[in-house]
This record gives C-alpha cells, sequence and structure tokens, in this order.
C-alpha cells in the first residue's frame, strides 16, 4: 500500500521568506572583497601619445555592504586615473602610483563602497612623441587591356601619398601604404576605381588622413608602325673601316591612333658602339635607340645583332 504526503503550500511560502529574510541579513552586512575597476587614463598633452594600449583593468581591495560590492559584480564600474605627476623609468616608460590617487579614485566609487587597498599599486604607461608623416601609395592594381589597346599614360593613384600621425615608434616603421588587390579585365575605356587603403591592423593608435584612394586610367587605342632607320658606328679608330650588314635596322613601335601621324623617322636616332663591342669580345654589333618620340611604347630594334667586316 502506497502512502502519499501532501506537503502545505504555506509550507514553501514560509521558506522562501525565510531565505528572502537571510539573504537580506547576510548582504546587509559589511565584507572586505576584491573589486575589479575598469580604468580610463586623462587625456596627455597634444605633442604627446600612448605608444602602446595601457592597463584596462585595476584590482583594488573593497569594503562594503554585500549589496555594494554584489553589485560590481553585475555592472561596469569605471574610474579615471590622472596622468600629471608621472615618473620615468626609460626612455619611453613611464609609472605612478595608483595609492597616490586613492582620494581621486575613491570620489569615482558608488557610494558606501570604501577603497582599502590596491592590488598591484604601480600602472605603467608606455609614452612616446606625437608625429606626422607623409608616405606615398604604392599600386595594387593589374589590368588587362583588350586587344589594340593600352594604357596611355601612367596609372594615376589620387592621393599619391597619405599623412600618418601617431606614436614616434610606430609611425618610424611605416614607409609606404598599399590598397586592396584590383584586377580590371578586358579593359577598352578610361576607368576611375575608388580602393581602400591596407593599414597594419596592429597600430591601434595610428591615425590616416585618408582611408580610401582613386585610381584613375586612361585608356586609348594602339597601333604597331615601323620605320627603316640608318644607324651610325660611333667609337671606331680612326684607322679602321667596316662595312655592316645590313646597314638600316627596322625601328618597331607601338603608339596611340591618335597621334600615329607624329610619329616621323627622324625622331629615332640608332647608334652602335664599336668599342663596347671590342671590348667584350663581340664579332658584331649591338645597335641601341638612344632617341625617340617619348609618346610610343614597346620599341623594338630588327635584327638585334649587325654583322660587320674589316675594310683592309
Amino acid at each position: 500500500m502506497k502512502f502519499t504526503k501532501n506537503i502545505p503550500k504555506t509550507f514553501f511560502v514560509f521558506l522562501t521568506l525565510s531565505l528572502l529574510i537571510w539573504l537580506l541579513i547576510t548582504l546587509s552586512k559589511e565584507y572586505v572583497a576584491q573589486v575589479s575597476l575598469n580604468v580610463s587614463y586623462e587625456a596627455l598633452p597634444q605633442s604627446q601619445l600612448l605608444q602602446a594600449s595601457p592597463k584596462e583593468e585595476i584590482q583594488i581591495i573593497a569594503k562594503g555592504t554585500g549589496f555594494k560590492l554584489l553589485s560590481t559584480r553585475f555592472f561596469n564600474h569605471s574610474v579615471q586615473l590622472k596622468t600629471n605627476n608621472l615618473s620615468k623609468k626609460g626612455k619611453e616608460k613611464y609609472f605612478f602610483l595608483a595609492s597616490n590617487q586613492k582620494i581621486h579614485i575613491q570620489k569615482q566609487l558608488v557610494s558606501g563602497l570604501l577603497l582599502e587597498a590596491f592590488l598591484k599599486d604601480t600602472v605603467y604607461l608606455e609614452i612616446g612623441n606625437l608625429v606626422s608623416k607623409k608616405v606615398p601609395v604604392i599600386s595594387n592594381l593589374k589590368v588587362n587591356y583588350h586587344i589594340g589597346f593600352d594604357a596611355l599614360k601612367p596609372i594615376q593613384i589620387k592621393p599619391d601619398s597619405i599623412l600618418v600621425t601617431g606614436p614616434e615608434n610606430q609611425i618610424k616603421g611605416i614607409e609606404s601604404l598599399s590598397f586592396a588587390p584590383l584586377l580590371l579585365e578586358n579593359v577598352s575605356v578610361n576607368f576611375s576605381e575608388k580602393v581602400s587603403l591596407l593599414v597594419p591592423k596592429n597600430l591601434k593608435n595610428v591615425n590616416y588622413n585618408k582611408r580610401e584612394v582613386v585610381v584613375n586610367g586612361f585608356v586609348e587605342k594602339y597601333t604597331e608602325g615601323s620605320f627603316s632607320i640608318p644607324f651610325t658606328v660611333k667609337n671606331l679608330p680612326d684607322n679602321l673601316n667596316i662595312t655592316t650588314f645590313p646597314k638600316e635596322v627596322k625601328v618597331v613601335f607601338k603608339v596611340d591612333l591618335p597621334r600615329f601621324n607624329q610619329v616621323k623617322e627622324s625622331a629615332f636616332t640608332v647608334v652602335c658602339d664599336y668599342g663596347v663591342s671590342e671590348t667584350n669580345g663581340f664579332s658584331y654589333l649591338i645597335p641601341k635607340i638612344i632617341s625617340k618620340p617619348n609618346f610610343v611604347k614597346n620599341v623594338k630594334i630588327i635584327p638585334t645583332k649587325v654583322e660587320y667586316l674589316i675594310q683592309k
């Protein structure tokens, strides 16, 4: 035979009330406990800056009621520390004693919480000079042009340099900046692309006057042209006569269509240096272009070697 015991509901009511009363009495008493405080720091002079992230918390021994101490577990308590009375330990390392700011910190604590002591009294700061410098922006662009098209002039990056400001020991390691990789395919028209700069993620105290740049490209249709150019031989001894084969070389180049008719044969000068061939023991001459129009590109000489015979 089974027996069922019915517990009156009033029992649970009295049990709950008893626990609440015990909790209120317990939390109303004063205790001493360790408390963590979030910290911030007074602004430094404009010419100085923190070189590294400082301590974000300090631990104190505090006295207060259980209610006050318990509240520190659930709510973030933050205090500001003064930086106007620092002692120097090294070139960029400074420190101060939190105990010297005890009254200042006490005023920022919640009412009823008494600051007794600090677990670690010394707070270290790395402080250096605030400096600025301009660094160039390096291209990270790759362009594949449509057949018959090419760049009319060099790619433009605006701005082409960035003003970087921050701690001296961090700034000195930044020599240049680049932007996110940009690939353009089958390009046949002018383009303008806005891209984000790639900045070092580990440098938290560095500021950049721009975070984006604009990449501009100017594109034109190109064609190929060529001329047969006579060449001269320099550094030939006075008592030596030679016959070259061939007597002219072919100069092949690319030029944009609008300026094709501006390219003149007379704008090209080709020279072979006999002294270079003699010094290196070559049995041939090497033709080189020493002048050409500045707007032509991909200039080639055919052939790349000129044979010669010495006349006796």
